[in-house]
């Protein structure tokens, strides 16, 4: 986008908003602010173990754009190279806790025919804020 089609865009905003700052601030908040709630709620339905933690940040990152989904045997050796840990002990040490660990009743890694289905933070975030259909409270 060309730096007039973007000054035209930021006009158009301010016409919604009221004026360029608040089109601006509008922006930052919808683009940073909520990601930044979207991680501390993930944060809050994760094992409380660094490792996992960062692990399930690298399984986002390598993760295939869009599907969310990764070869088990590439997201072991990822997982082990980015985190300097024995690819052998990743199953157990990172894996298996977050296959373990559902949000909303849903896992949040999921192993699927010799691939793993990687929910995004801000699906997490999302089934965070579902409430169950019994009336209960919400789970994690």
């Amino acid at each position: 986008m060309s730096a007039d089609e973007l000054l035209d865009a930021l006009d158009d905003a301010a016409d919604e908003h009221g004026s360029r700052s608040e089109a601006i601030r509008a922006a930052l908040r919808e683009s940073y602010a909520d990601r930044d709630s979207n991680e501390a709620s993930v944060a809050a339905y994760l094992p409380d173990d660094p490792v996992v933690c960062r692990g399930y940040e690298v399984l986002c990152d390598e993760a295939s754009p869009f599907q969310s989904r990764i070869d088990v045997d590439t997201a072991m050796s990822r997982v082990a190279n980015r985190l300097n840990i024995p690819k052998g002990s990743v199953k157990r040490r990172v894996i298996l806790p977050l296959e373990r660990q559902r949000v909303g009743g849903q896992q949040v890694v999921e192993p699927n025919w010799g691939v793993l289905v990687i929910r995004q933070p801000d699906e997490l975030a999302d089934l965070a804020r579902t409430v169950r259909t019994d009336g209960g409270a919400r789970d994690a």
